[in-house]
């Protein structure tokens, strides 16, 4: 019998953690990238040297065993269709983690706050489990991890991982919120939504965001459910307002007061009632969480205050990809100063054209940046929007027209690999931009 032939679709994190994996087990494999740099085949050099490489174009497939998906690649590409056809078996890094770690799961999903919440998960839970593993859409992929034994495991994971995971099993699943995003890859928001919502499927236990109840559908061990608002009943975290306070709470119980958290905004508190719902499907006692949660001061890129000048703040929130994290983080900022927006780069086939009314109360002016900049100086013309070359130019702007108690907010609801490697380079450009022009 002929030797299976695997293939690697994808270089990024994801298919250097396969190159790893296939290696540590003496397997053969061929990687398909598109995009090949030096960088990625020097990394792939010092896992194993030799490794055939080749692009999806110059690549049928037509006698391939089993493909190694990396996230970011499309599954729909017409190379890994065909051989889907011809019988080859599609594996991913999620599922391989399942099946060989036996362990309980917190798989935690979201267009928005999946990273805050499972890192957050992570260091509220780091007292009641031995050993906790943080991996899948943040830190490092799960198959590095393959030989850790975790006590627990907290995966975030995007729609783009969801794509592939049947059959699995995790012991708590959540979706924190849903919003269009990814418009260049799904058919519909309905095909995006369903995506993200199919991490319930065969869930032990679910943590429901109250607003999207109606949507799903199963039974499940043990529920608990959060959102903004009075609740009652066990397993049911919200938030009451007495006194010009907001509390968070579990049903009657107040837990904590919302200005005991450093992590400030709406879709903040939501964040953190999730937290709480998932450590009490866990049977944590939330009493030993509340010290943690309070502590935290969240992810970098994600409403990261920088030091202002002249009363003028500024505020890398690099991480808003899509108009959901967006909008939020206009709303959580405009309560209390007026601003400066700096938005745009890569819309992933999304339109901007509704939002327009959204964000115009909200903003006193508006710099737009990035590759689709026509496009959205079209669509949110009612706002005004000053087309800028780059961040600097943008920041610079904004700072001009600042007076004292503004907010300078840099908020794309775009992706950033038009002009960046990713959103942490474009946070960091930005820090450095305000650094500048506050010389």
């Amino acid at each position: 019998m002929s030797e299976a032939r695997r293939v690697i679709a994808g270089l990024g994190k994801t298919g250097l953690s396969y190159a790893k994996f296939l290696t540590a087990q003496n397997l053969e494999f061929e990687v398909l990238e598109d995009n090949l740099t030096e960088g990625k085949m020097s990394q792939l050099n010092k896992i194993k040297k030799g490794v055939k490489v080749s692009s999806f174009s110059d690549n049928k497939l037509l006698d391939v065993s089993e493909i190694y998906l990396s996230p970011g690649v499309p599954k729909f590409k017409k190379c890994i269709d065909q051989a889907v056809k011809n019988g080859a078996q599609i594996l991913s890094d999620i599922k391989m983690f399942f099946d060989r770690v036996q362990c309980p799961v917190v798989a935690i999903t979201g267009t928005n706050g999946k990273s805050t919440v499972a890192e957050l998960v992570a260091l509220a839970l780091a007292n009641c489990f031995e050993n906790i593993l943080l991996a899948g859409n943040i830190g490092e992929p799960v198959l590095d991890n393959i030989n850790s034994k975790p006590a627990l495991a907290v995966l975030e994971l995007s729609s783009f991982q969801l794509e592939d995971l049947y059959e699995v099993r995790p012991e708590v699943a959540v979706v924190l919120n849903l919003s269009p995003d990814h418009m260049d890859r799904y058919d519909d928001v309905d095909s995006y939504f369903s995506t993200k919502l199919s991490i319930y499927d065969n869930c032990k236990k679910a943590v429901i965001n109250r607003a999207l109840a109606k949507k799903i559908k199963g039974r499940f061990k043990r529920l608990a459910t959060f959102g903004l608002g009075e609740t009652e009943g066990l397993g049911n975290f919200g938030t009451v307002t007495r006194h010009n306070e907001t509390f968070l709470v579990h049903g009657s119980e107040v837990l904590l007061k919302e200005s005991d958290l450093n992590l400030k905004g709406s879709h903040n508190l939501e964040n953190v009632l999730a937290t709480l719902a998932i450590a009490w499907l866990l049977d944590v006692n939330i009493s030993s969480v509340l010290e943690t949660i309070k502590e935290y001061r969240g992810l970098p890129h994600r409403s990261e205050v920088i030091t202002g000048k002249n009363g003028v703040l500024f505020v890398n929130d690099s991480k808003a990809t899509n108009q959901g994290a967006l909008l939020a983080s206009l709303k959580s900022h405009a309560k209390n100063h007026r601003i400066h927006l700096i938005l745009g780069g890569e819309t992933k086939g999304a339109s901007f054209s509704r939002l327009a009314e959204k964000i115009r109360p909200l903003v006193k002016s508006l710099c737009i940046i990035g590759k689709n900049q026509e496009q959205l100086q079209h669509e949110l013309s009612r706002c005004s929007p000053m087309g800028c070359e780059n961040i600097h130019d943008a920041v610079s702007e904004c700072y001009k027209n600042s007076k004292s108690g503004d907010l300078v907010l840099l908020s794309p609801g775009c992706a950033s690999t038009d002009q960046f490697k990713n959103f942490e380079e474009r946070g960091n450009v930005f820090k450095r931009a305000v650094s500048e022009v506050l010389l």
